[in-house]
């Protein structure tokens, strides 16, 4: 990887492919020097994956079929350089491979069309590169929108919703265990995203953690055989809500009692009488009962979860101050 400042460059690949002092060459695609391969640092939005750069390396070793380097002709320093725009671990192979003795003396390569935008939209749509994880597109995101598109514009140039653009910037915000839980799987990014916006990113680390330690305690007592109480399964930090059928007994009362509301009574600026028969009185105290449970339960729920995460952020600063 390099710190050097790449400027777009006035030449294409077909005009030098004509060049006889630059090692391009038009073949289907084009040939080139993997010399002139440049990768311009935190341009990929993708983790580097070990594995899969050793695979293209044995393909590259053994003379197989890999696909060609997306490339745009920049200058650095002066020198005429082929920045990546998808297929940074083909290159990494390449590099890697030519390391290791391998003779490779060209490699294929296609030119991008377009502007940065349209090269980080490759990037991301490209079917020859490995499918970007939630926290890779949120980052492919935001450098879209740093380019001055909003996110309806980001989602149109995407062909993804505004919602999903939306959801997953959020992901952004999540402090770095958060993202290392999603990054291993520990928590799904869609998980995650309601639980920030549920929380806020530091109280959703610590609800994170609670949903996996419940999801640990099921998984051994089912591998031991042994009954867990509902209690020890469910997270501590699991908020409550009506069910379905309570909120649609709910729904059904207010209907009924908006019924017998006048309009022209409302005009009249005067006291509104409306009636209820006993058994919707009982239904009436015992929703009003269970939502005052739900929204003590609720209120602790948070409590505990500010506490939490409150004393997380001490102890990572008195282990910071130890350091």
């Amino acid at each position: 990887m390099t710190s050097e400042i790449a400027i777009s460059s006035n030449k294409s690949l077909r005009g030098l492919s004509g060049d006889k002092e630059v090692a391009v060459k038009r073949v289907n695609a084009y040939n080139a020097d993997p010399k002139l391969l440049w990768i311009e640092q935190g341009f990929n939005v993708r983790d580097i994956c070990d594995e899969h750069v050793e695979n293209f390396v044995a393909s590259y070793s053994n003379g197989k079929y890999v696909p060609a380097i997306e490339v745009v002709p920049v200058t650095v320093n002066d020198e005429l350089r082929l920045k990546i725009i998808e297929g940074h671990h083909r290159t990494l192979a390449v590099f890697r491979a030519i390391e290791r003795g391998i003779d490779i003396k060209n490699v294929s390569v296609i030119e991008v069309q377009g502007n940065e935008v349209d090269h980080i939209a490759r990037m991301i749509k490209s079917a020859e590169g490995r499918k970007l994880t939630a926290l890779e597109l949120a980052a492919a995101y935001k450098r879209m929108m740093g380019l001055g598109l909003t996110q309806t514009q980001v989602a149109e140039e995407l062909m993804t919703t505004s919602a999903q653009v939306s959801n997953y910037l959020l992901l952004l915000k999540a402090p770095e265990e958060l993202k290392e839980m999603i990054k291993s799987g520990t928590i799904a990014a869609s998980n995650a995203v309601g639980l920030i916006r549920d929380f806020g990113a530091d109280m959703a680390l610590e609800a994170a953690k609670e949903e996996h330690r419940a999801k640990e305690v099921q998984k051994e007592a089912k591998a031991n055989g042994v009954e867990i109480s509902k209690s020890d399964a469910t997270p501590k930090t699991k908020k409550l809500k009506l069910k379905a059928k309570k909120v649609s007994s709910m729904s059904d009362i207010v209907s009924s009692l908006a019924g017998q509301i006048q309009v022209d009574e409302l005009e009249k600026n005067e006291e509104v009488t409306i009636k209820l028969n006993s058994e919707t009185a009982k239904v009436l105290l015992s929703l009003s009962s269970e939502i005052s449970e739900l929204n003590e339960h609720n209120a602790k729920v948070d409590e505990l979860l500010k506490n939490l995460a409150i004393e997380s952020k001490k102890n990572k600063s008195s282990d910071a101050e130890g350091e």
